[in-house]
């Protein structure tokens, strides 16, 4: 029959075609593996850039509802004087908590003022037992979170240090109103950045001890009321830091630098402006453009890289 003869004749795959079948899938596989991480990464980068987004939008949301008075970078806010009731103490981070829709974590900080038993204030140090930080202020591409202090403590965005500064009763700095601070232009200036959450590799000062602390100062970068974080063009981004590096590999590529914005992303950093917008600055831009975007009002001119 037909079908006997049929089945006579069929035999199963030779050892040689079998591993030519292995070798094709094993090529298609290597071809298609760039691809599904550059499509995975562009996901990543969309959602920080998201992110970043809602940070700004938050920091123009909080001046709005206090009088135009920019939240702290770190200190007292709204009002700088420690004896005001119900007044907000810690980093800029913990002040936007109520306009990225984290109003009971924020409430849940309620407490006694260490500096005044009968006053009672939201206080970054009454944190310590609550949840990590918001999923808003994790990058899913930063590779140094969760840090060896712990998931709870850092965030993967820094906040730039000449917009958002130190504010206490004791005139170490000073509030600031929005827009008004910004003369050289909200579309112009950088308020938030891609920051690594753990500086790894360099010993240098950076606030908390080169850990993006979110609820105190730990994000900042660029600041002038430091002493120690780099200003001007030395301020510039860090392009995908190493991990575990030496220090005598910094700059581009080399270690992270806790003092400095640095992004895990390809080619360039997400920034959040002071308008609400985000732009993805390319790795190539000069770090005199990038210094004159992180000054608020020097009267400085973007330059055609940016």
């Amino acid at each position: 029959m037909p079908i006997e003869r049929l089945l006579r004749r069929w035999r199963g795959f030779t050892l040689i075609e079998l591993l030519v079948v292995i070798a094709i899938i094993a090529i298609l596989v290597g071809l298609l593996l760039p691809a599904v991480q550059k499509v995975r990464e562009a996901a990543a980068r969309m959602s920080c850039q998201n992110n970043i987004k809602q940070l700004s939008l938050a920091t123009v949301n909080c001046s709005d509802t206090n009088q135009g008075k920019i939240p702290a970078g770190l200190g007292n806010y709204p009002i700088a004087a420690a004896v005001s009731p119900n007044n907000g103490q810690g980093g800029l981070l913990f002040h936007i908590l109520p306009y990225v829709e984290q109003g009971n974590t924020y409430k849940a900080t309620l407490g006694t003022d260490s500096r005044n038993a009968n006053l009672a204030t939201y206080s970054a140090w009454n944190a310590q037992n609550l949840p990590g930080p918001p999923k808003i202020y994790l990058c899913p591409s930063d590779p140094t979170y969760p840090t060896p202090w712990g998931r709870n403590v850092a965030t993967s965005y820094g906040f730039n240090g000449n917009v958002f500064t130190v504010q206490y009763p004791w005139n170490w700095g000073q509030g600031h109103t929005y827009p008004a601070y910004i003369t050289d232009g909200t579309s112009n200036t950088i308020f938030f950045a891609d920051k690594e959450s753990t500086n790894f590799g360099n010993s240098n000062w950076a606030p908390d001890s080169g850990v993006n602390i979110w609820v105190d100062w730990g994000p900042v970068f660029s600041s002038i009321e430091s002493g120690s974080q780099q200003t001007g063009p030395a301020s510039i981004f860090v392009q995908s830091p190493q991990l575990g590096c030496s220090l005598t590999n910094q700059g581009t590529g080399g270690c992270g630098d806790g003092n400095r914005a640095s992004s895990p992303h390809t080619a360039g950093i997400n920034v959040g402006m002071g308008d609400g917008s985000v732009r993805f600055v390319a790795q190539g831009v000069s770090p005199t453009t990038w210094w004159f975007a992180i000054t608020p009002n020097f009267g400085d001119l973007l330059g055609s890289d940016w």
